[in-house]
């Protein structure tokens, strides 16, 4: 992996608007505005730089978990620009973001994703629950 930093980042951040742009890119709807509000207690998003320039992140958000009725945290959005995929970048937020995650709060972390193959590879199982095509529902066991 090139140097690049992986930093928490929030509304406050210069970088918020640059990672929303970058997650737009592939998601058009995604605003944080939608998932970040007062009310949500969310882990922070973690930018990637490189040579301060964002090249990827990752967001959480709050959702149903899935056979049960209440909400917890879910990976929302995972994205490394293009030009710096195949260096173990997005392998090595989904790591970060899983420790972000607090296990006194929810025993799994979830994600919805169409990338199955890479969070098998670190150790993800597929959920047992209706997805569209080429998607899945994805859990990881929270360290305690």
């Amino acid at each position: 992996m090139q140097k690049v930093i992986f930093r928490n980042c929030d509304e406050s951040s210069p970088y918020w608007s640059e990672l929303e742009d970058l997650f737009q890119s592939e998601w058009s709807g995604f605003k944080f505005k939608d998932t970040y509000k007062d009310c949500v207690q969310l882990p922070p998003v973690i930018v990637v730089l490189r040579d301060n320039v964002v090249i990827g992140g990752l967001a959480y958000s709050h959702f149903q978990e899935p056979h049960q009725v209440r909400d917890v945290v879910w990976i929302n959005a995972v994205y490394v620009d293009a030009q710096w995929r195949g260096q173990g970048i997005a392998s090595e937020l989904i790591s970060r973001g899983v420790k972000q995650v607090s296990s006194t709060v929810q025993t799994q972390l979830y994600v919805y994703t169409n990338v199955m193959e890479l969070y098998q590879g670190l150790g993800w199982s597929v959920v047992d629950i209706d997805s569209e095509a080429n998607h899945k529902v994805m859990s990881i066991e929270l360290i305690r």
